[in-house]
């Protein structure tokens, strides 16, 4: 468990925040063109608005708090799932994007539930939630669902789905996470960014991916560890680095998921240097 909190801690950091390190780039795109230089201070205190919310959520209402961020994580996570020649609506988006959640609390009930106990604080998680008849039957209902409705959107789409179901139900829950978030999703996420910085030479768009996230994804980093260091005290070191890792990745990913939402229909250029 302590290589596992390591290694999430690392990926989290070096791979997981950089993907989305250039949120002032996408901001700038969206706003500049209507606020010209009145777009920082209007974006920042939006942004830093959210983070602010999410935060105090945590410790006013931390199950609702972690519905919410799940809710908007599947969602998002769908919405980069999608394959470009399929329509999903609001349920398929989040039913597949959610996977990554829904399928180990089926699989590995008690892992899960140990893991919830560590990331909202105060102890407000049931213990016996996922143990609960209609929640089993309720998770079962979503695999019986998505396996089917995944291979009759395409073949490529039911081979993941049935991948990562396996994944999830047979790796430990944070190794799972690991894989899918940090070596899957931002992944993809920087590659397409490469892509857009310089399209005739990836790994030179990457490298300025990487030079642009800098400033941004550390400061995500420092609120890790300031959440660490704050709200995490109650719980042994390793066991409230996941706390710090979860409730810090949700205060700098909820504004996150809200602004691509925002650009996802707009011809958003975050690496565009002309001026309104």
């Amino acid at each position: 468990m302590t290589a596992q909190i390591i290694a999430l801690t690392v990926l989290v950091v070096g791979v997981g925040l950089p993907h989305g390190g250039l949120d002032h780039r996408f901001g700038r795109a969206l706003l500049r063109p209507a606020l010209g230089w009145l777009w920082m201070p209007a974006f920042f205190t939006g942004y830093l608005t959210v983070m602010a919310v999410v935060l105090v959520g945590w410790w006013l209402a931390p199950l609702l708090t972690l519905a919410g961020f799940v809710a908007l994580s599947a969602v998002h996570f769908g919405t980069a799932e999608a394959d470009s020649d399929s329509s999903d609506g609001l349920f398929r988006t989040a039913l597949f994007g959610g996977m990554v959640v829904w399928m180990p609390a089926f699989a590995q009930p008690a892992e899960f539930t140990q893991l919830l106990t560590w990331v909202v604080p105060g102890g407000h998680w049931p213990q016996d939630t996922l143990f609960r008849p209609a929640v089993r039957a309720g998770l079962a209902a979503l695999l019986a669902i998505a396996i089917p409705l995944a291979f009759a959107t395409s073949l490529w789409r039911g081979m993941r789905v049935v991948g990562f179901a396996t994944l999830f139900a047979i790796l430990p829950p944070l190794v799972s996470f690991l894989i899918y978030f940090c070596l899957w999703h931002s992944g993809v996420e920087l590659y397409r960014l490469a892509r857009r910085a310089n399209p005739q030479n990836v790994w030179l768009g990457l490298a300025r991916v990487a030079r642009e996230a800098f400033p941004l994804a550390s400061v995500s980093a420092l609120i890790i560890a300031v959440a660490w260091w704050a709200g995490a005290t109650d719980l042994p070191l390793t066991h409230g680095l996941v706390r710090a890792i979860f409730v810090g990745l949700s205060v700098v990913a909820v504004p996150h998921l809200l602004l691509h939402w925002a650009t996802a229909r707009r011809d958003v250029n975050p690496f565009s240097e002309v001026d309104p």
